[in-house]
């Protein structure tokens, strides 16, 4: 009978991140199983090394027996261990310039890597993510830095009662607070120059979700995207109401030639398609984008398209929250990513400018690449229990090829990048990036 693997718990390096792939309680959950848990000392994770060490794990230096090690962002090429079993996410599938020498580090040293990000199920669904909780920390931020840019241009809002994300000490505080606000724009009314306000939504997944689970506190009117012209110019202002507008792909896209939109063709072709936003941006206040990109798509808001839009009258886009954050990507204007302390700049398209903050004209883009870090208890809870019993198959069977061993999930095999060093199937395509 195999020995299980020892998990190890990997301290994360990266400024900022307090999160942690496993809490306490799922580690007393491993232990009860009879896996044996290492933890890396980490001063800055949002759980100390005392409730781990209560809940049956070992805290350590450095690993000692630990062959199964489970992280969050991937480490750095210097940290890595040898012939190991590693579960992270690796921001290797793209094959980025700046991903490749961690690709060719986890060959060098024989590794085994399982990516969270391609844990899917057979519909192509993700399975393990932090994407609700990206999408909840993207929308709370939002709200705040709208209501910080409004006080700069002298209009009297509510926005101004709801704090980033990292101020809150949870999700239910920061939940009761969006809900207050809901109630004082009910009952107080928003200045009409931003009415009618309308909040717009690129994308349906699980970052949408954690979005929508929070402007759905504030009771929102939802309209879809092919009334939205007409709502604008026949719909009486109410001041007291917030309006949401979803886009998927058959709104955000349309086909070059003026045929219809059709998603087979869209995936085999994308080059024949381009972005339809340019119908809807200079009636919106907010935009909020969470869909998935890739350099072979089209952008969805482009320089080109907000200098023209910016002429018309009214124009009142004045917030994107890009929580996607593809630099250079989907959304044109996000020409960097920013972090937790320093989330905004502002794109002024008259003068054609970048300036830092909100305290300025034009267009104020959030795009922090790390905002589940805002909320690291919540979000390290709902993700330890997403991944828990797949860390618990892969140590139980005792078996670092993961992705040969049949009675391991199939999910799991199929998400395995490299394997003791080499490549496996379904991503022998990155060795054109590291050859």
């Amino acid at each position: 009978m195999r020995k299980s693997l020892c998990i190890g718990i990997l301290n994360e390096t990266k400024e900022l991140e307090r999160r942690a792939p496993l809490t306490p309680r799922d580690v007393r959950w491993l232990v009860k199983k009879g896996i044996k848990v290492e933890v890396e000392s980490g001063p800055a994770r949002i759980f100390k090394d005392a409730e781990y060490e209560r809940n049956g794990a070992r805290i350590v230096k450095r690993f000692r027996e630990a062959s199964l090690l489970v992280g969050i962002k991937p480490p750095k090429i210097e940290d890595l261990y040898r012939d190991k079993v590693y579960m992270i996410f690796s921001h290797t599938m793209k094959g980025k310039s700046q991903s490749r020498p961690l690709l060719k580090a986890f060959l060098k040293n024989r590794l085994t890597v399982v990516d969270y990000e391609d844990i899917r199920d057979l519909h192509g669904r993700r399975l393990a993510y932090f994407g609700r909780f990206a999408g909840i920390c993207g929308a709370i931020d939002t709200l705040h830095y709208f209501g910080r840019k409004l006080r700069y241009q002298g209009t009297d809002n509510p926005f101004l009662s709801i704090e980033p994300a990292h101020k809150y000490p949870s999700l239910k505080a920061a939940k009761k607070a969006v809900a207050e606000l809901g109630m004082e724009i009910r009952s107080k009314e928003l200045d009409k120059h931003l009415c009618p306000f309308i909040v717009g939504i690129i994308g349906h997944g699980n970052v949408s979700k954690g979005v929508q689970e929070i402007l759905n506190l504030l009771n929102p009117v939802e309209v879809h995207p092919r009334d939205m012209l007409r709502f604008v110019k026949r719909q009486r202002i109410f001041r007291n109401k917030i309006y949401k507008i979803v886009f998927l792909r058959e709104e955000k896209l349309r086909a070059k030639n003026g045929k219809g939109f059709y998603f087979e063709e869209y995936l085999e072709h994308p080059e024949r398609f381009e972005s339809n936003m340019d119908m809807y941006l200079q009636y919106l206040n907010i935009l909020i984008n969470t869909s998935y990109w890739d350099k072979s798509y089209p952008r969805l808001v482009r320089y080109d398209m907000i200098h023209k839009l910016a002429k018309k009258r009214p124009f009142r886009l004045g917030f994107i929250g890009d929580i996607s954050c593809d630099t250079n990507g989907s959304i044109e204007l996000t020409y960097k990513a920013t972090k937790i302390d320093d989330p905004v700049f502002t794109y002024e398209p008259e003068k054609r400018i970048f300036t830092d903050g909100c305290d300025t004209g034009g267009i104020t883009v959030l795009a922090v690449d790390n905002l589940p870090s805002e909320m690291p208890k919540d979000a390290s809870a709902e993700f330890s229990l997403l991944i828990r019993d797949y860390v618990y198959q892969i140590a139980a069977h005792g078996v670092k090829d993961v992705s040969l061993h049949a009675a391991i999930p199939a999910e799991i095999r199929r998400a395995v990048i490299a394997q003791d060093g080499r490549l496996t199937k379904n991503f022998t395509y990155l060795s054109k990036f590291i050859d």
